[in-house]
């Protein structure tokens, strides 16, 4: 694509929502451009097995993006590594580093971002013995100890990928049972060299060398503080929407800072859309998938009856 200042359609976001809603709009043939600012595959792309996917038994979440991504772009699609910092919804423009975009139609897919542990030195310790993601990180750990806090599918799927790699885990709940879907739970049970800390909160990591070395673990039931050596902490303790860009443009969002929808996925702004975790609801990949090409439809539409260039808020 050579002029990218003036497109048809206009996605944010590189997870399993944007990358079918490039696939839709390369396939109806709309000049169409993703925007991703991080990583290409969203949170779904650092799952470790994802097993309810249609289609595939198992199949881990990285390998599942770059398919959906490599579709995308056979039909045409262009993938553009680039944060946008800005939406203009009455000009229909984003701001990106290479200047401003004009779109006909826009579509949100920011996705979620993962929920902090809420450790006092949580942001010197990323990347120092704490992760978010253990597919990315668990092989750096290999023969080690390390723990996961969360009780939902999120930490149980961390804790039966890394006791494939770890030596030991520890898995921090501070219910008194896991969450999760059966399934997860029983196989985290199954699982010898995963040791299940339920009923406990991490009130402190101490570090050694500027790197994680320990966990203080208090059991809100006893009351009784446990200190465990670790190499590594995986933080699953869910996720929030990324929709500040949208709240900045003034598209609208709910109580809990999930952009409004209507039935066509449409924001109270004509022609810019919204679809996947942003948007609140299951928070599944096939739910991300389904909103996203009933966004890229609905846009299709709205640029070929040539509704853009309104820009008015409904």
């Amino acid at each position: 694509m050579d002029d990218k200042s003036e497109i048809d359609l206009a996605i944010i976001g590189g997870g399993p929502a944007g990358i079918t809603a490039a696939i839709y709009g390369g396939r109806m043939g709309l000049k169409t451009i993703l925007y991703e600012g991080e990583a290409f595959g969203g949170l779904a792309g650092t799952a470790p097995k994802i097993e309810n996917y249609p289609g595939f038994d198992s199949i881990i979440g990285l390998e599942l993006t770059e398919k959906m991504k490599d579709q995308a772009e056979k039909w045409g699609a262009t993938f553009v590594f680039d944060k946008v910092s800005a939406i203009n919804p009455k000009e229909m423009t984003l701001i990106t580093a290479e200047g401003p975009i004009k779109a006909k139609a826009i579509i949100i897919a920011t996705g979620s971002k993962h929920r902090r542990a809420g450790l006092s030195n949580e942001n010197e310790l990323k990347g120092n013995g704490i992760s978010y993601c253990a597919i990315c990180d668990g092989p750096l750990f290999r023969d080690e100890v390390v723990a996961t806090v969360g009780g939902g599918n999120a930490a149980g799927l961390e804790a039966i990928y890394l006791s494939g790699v770890a030596k030991e885990v520890y898995l921090i709940h501070r219910r008194d049972r896991m969450r999760s879907e059966k399934p997860i739970a029983d196989e985290v049970q199954s699982l010898n060299n995963v040791k299940k800390m339920f009923n406990c909160t991490i009130e402190e990591a101490i570090t050694e060398n500027n790197k994680l070395s320990k966990l203080i673990i208090k059991n809100h039931k006893t009351n009784e503080t446990t200190k465990i050596d670790i190499k590594a902490l995986f933080v699953a303790i869910g996720v929030e929407p990324q929709s500040e860009i949208a709240k900045k443009a003034g598209i609208e969002t709910d109580e809990n800072d999930f952009i409004k929808v209507n039935e066509k996925q449409e924001t109270n702004f004509p022609g810019i859309y919204a679809a996947g975790d942003v948007t609140g609801g299951m928070r599944q990949v096939t739910t991300a998938v389904g909103e996203a090409s009933t966004a890229a439809m609905n846009a299709y539409l709205f640029i070929k009856k040539g509704w853009y260039g309104e820009g008015e808020a409904k």
